[in-house]
């Protein structure tokens, strides 16, 4: 993968400082960036592809698998060196988030497809020297769509919830579950910016 090391690695940077949690995985993922642009075409390139791994693995929710995409400024070789990674980073992470809805766990699974394709188109420019490479992507790509079809047949279906007035969400998680706590879940899928007002019309979970 021909790139801007400058471009791939300060997209890797902003990644991996936003998803990874962990404080030992996001130090040594720091220091093998720093070390990188030091390695020739063949060893950046699979350093690059582990680095997106680390940061993959380390999804656990829906906001950070969305951080996983191609920025819209990059162009050429660079683009395609960033929809392979993005491709194999998307495969990873949509199998390790606890998707709470069908539809959730539906539209992620479209995204890993589309972001599959993009990555193999890439992998296709690259000749003879791609086709490994485009088969394995293919192959992680089918692989993560059919775990993320498993977690949508046993997640959650939505209702729509109306409600005559703007209630607090700890009000309507009790009233709809009777469980306050739950109230997290529903300002998130419901899109709400803040809490204490919820809009009256909304999708919950059906349970």
């Amino acid at each position: 993968m021909a790139a801007d090391k400058r471009a791939v690695l300060s997209w890797l940077a902003d990644l991996s400082a936003t998803i990874i949690k962990d404080v030992d995985d996001l130090a040594d993922v720091t220091a093998r960036i720093a070390a990188a642009p030091g390695l020739d075409a063949a060893d950046f390139a699979t350093e690059a592809l582990t680095l997106m791994r680390i940061i993959a693995e380390s999804v656990t929710a829906a906001a950070e698998f969305d951080r996983i995409s191609v920025p819209a400024s990059a162009i050429g070789e660079t683009r395609n060196s960033m929809a392979i990674m993005a491709s194999m980073g998307l495969a990873i992470a949509g199998c390790r988030v606890e998707w709470p809805s069908r539809p959730m766990a539906r539209g992620a699974r479209s995204r890993v497809s589309s972001a599959g394709d993009d990555g193999a188109a890439a992998a296709d420019t690259l000749g003879g020297d791609g086709a490994d490479l485009y088969g394995w992507l293919t192959s992680v790509t089918a692989i993560s769509c059919r775990l993320i079809s498993d977690i949508a047949a046993n997640a959650a279906p939505v209702i729509r919830v109306k409600t005559g007035i703007s209630l607090p969400s700890t009000v309507l998680a009790y009233q709809l579950y009777g469980d306050a706590k739950r109230a997290g879940e529903l300002v998130e899928l419901a899109g709400a910016s803040t809490p204490i007002v919820m809009p009256t019309l909304f999708d919950a979970l059906a349970s």
